[in-house]
Parts: C-alpha cells; sequence; structure tokens
C-alpha cells in the first residue's frame, strides 16, 4: 500500500483538518488541568483519531 503524503492528497488534508485542532485542543487541556484530570486531555485525540479512521472506512464503502 503506497501513500502520497502531500497537501494534494485528500487523506492527508482529511488528517489536518481533523488531527491538528485536537492536538491543539489537547495541549491546552494538559497545560490548564489539574494534574487529578490527567486522562481527560487524550480524549480530544481519541475522538480525532477514531473520527479520521471512521471517514476512510466510509469513504472506501462509496
Amino acid at each position: 500500500m503506497e501513500y502520497e503524503l502531500s497537501l494534494k492528497s485528500q487523506k492527508v488534508r482529511v488528517w489536518l483538518w481533523i488531527m491538528v485542532p485536537a492536538f491543539i485542543l489537547t495541549y491546552g487541556l494538559f497545560a490548564y488541568l489539574p494534574t487529578e484530570f490527567s486522562l481527560l486531555p487524550t480524549l480530544p485525540l481519541t475522538i480525532g483519531y477514531f473520527s479520521y479512521l471512521g471517514w476512510v472506512l466510509v469513504r472506501k464503502k462509496k
């Protein structure tokens, strides 16, 4: 399986649109939340990753 890692690829653009805001939100949550909520900042990355995988599966079925 070969992937084109340029912005011409729709998969790369969708991954960037989903994961870059998730990384920013995760960093913000790690910086501002107290340590007892240490698992909460991983939630945006998890949701973003599964959203991307869902998009890939829906796109494959078409």
